[in-house]
């Protein structure tokens, strides 16, 4: 286990929306999550994936761990989906000793040009048919993304030995018996500032991207279409909104205005899902994608489900990532049930720590 101890490994997932942590102790082949917690993030705190405001970030990191009661400083942390580059790509086959290099200079052609020293990582998923190239999963991101990130965890008194992105974080947290036949699945996480759509294939990433439709424009439409506030819409949207799927008649005249004002922003992202589908079976030609897996706090709005299965023509279900994980019982049951979805990329990133 090296730094995390014998057993003991904590994930941090900074969110625009939430922070959220979890700790998970392995023994032998099993894994139990022990404690969790969640506290609002700071306004303005995270922004396009990245920590913004270390002075505002430090206080709530150290309530969000006295609340779920942890005391360990090492740490797993990761980069929202809007700092990094996630991309599978082919280089010419050569020496383990000269592919680093090479990795390095190949994923600056994918990262801003303002970006100053790109850092990266890799894993080689295998060589084409000529057996001439490697066929590689690159994830890369810049230096000043990952110091800003950092800074306020140090601050904190927390360290991070490792880092990663937080999709492929989230998949690791609801991936365990998903996928069928051996075909792809897509997972969708609806954050609050955007959503990331990626399709896995066993170990391949065929395509990740980020949309920019998430919890935010939900809460901005339904303040425009009542005439309200930010923070009444967020309520009302936590509280009562859902979706109308079936053709069923909503029981309040409120549940049709939600509705009647959300559906422009989720049919949206239904049409991103599809896009997304027709990509993949274009240009990738991979397996079938079998169905849709949705997590973050978006996948907690009523009917959402229903609604992009029948907008995209797959089976579409909530991940839960404490499904198949042994759960102490100090881990609170809002936790395992209507919370569930936001916790992924947390517990994702703690069995990154438990198994590495």
């Amino acid at each position: 286990m090296g730094y995390f101890g014998p057993r003991s490994s904590v994930g941090l997932d900074l969110g625009s929306h939430a922070l959220k942590v979890a700790e998970v102790v392995r023994s032998g082949d099993t894994v139990r999550v022990e404690r969790v917690g969640m506290v609002p993030t700071p306004p303005g705190a995270v922004s396009k994936g990245v920590a913004v405001d270390p002075d505002a970030l430090v206080p709530a990191i150290r309530a969000l761990f006295q609340e779920a009661g942890i005391r360990a400083k090492r740490i797993v942390t990761a980069l929202g989906a809007e700092a990094v580059v996630i991309r599978e790509v082919t280089v010419p086959a050569m020496p383990e000793a000269e592919l680093a290099q090479a990795v390095s200079f190949e994923a600056e052609r994918y990262l801003p040009a303002s970006t100053r020293e790109a850092r990266c990582d890799y894993r080689v998923l295998g060589r084409t048919p000529d057996d001439k190239q490697l066929e590689l999963l690159l994830v890369a991101t810049g230096k000043e993304q990952i110091d800003r990130h950092l800074a306020p965890l140090t601050m904190a008194g927390l360290t991070s030995e490792v880092m990663e992105a937080t999709p492929l974080s989230m998949v690791r947290g609801v991936a365990r018996g998903n996928g069928q036949n051996g075909h792809a699945t897509m997972y969708v996480d609806l954050g609050a500032e955007s959503s990331v759509i990626l399709i896995a294939d066993g170990e391949r990433v065929p395509l990740a991207r980020t949309v920019a439709v998430g919890g935010n424009a939900l809460t901005k439409a339904i303040a425009e279409a009542l005439h309200i506030d930010g923070a009444a819409a967020e309520t009302l949207k936590e509280q009562r909104a859902q979706l109308v799927v079936n053709g069923e008649q909503p029981g309040e005249e409120t549940v049709g205005a939600l509705h009647q004002a959300m559906v422009p922003a989720v049919s949206r992202l239904a049409t991103e899902l599809r896009r997304s589908v027709e990509y993949y079976l274009a240009r990738v030609r991979g397996e079938a994608i079998s169905n849709v897996v949705l997590t973050g706090g978006g996948a907690r709005l009523g009917n959402l489900g229903p609604f992009l299965s029948a907008a995209v023509g797959l089976p579409v279900e909530i991940g839960n990532p404490f499904a198949q994980c042994d759960v102490g019982a100090d881990v609170p049951p809002a936790y395992r049930e209507d919370q569930a979805p936001m916790m992924a990329v947390a517990l994702g990133l703690a069995l990154r720590g438990a198994r590495a």
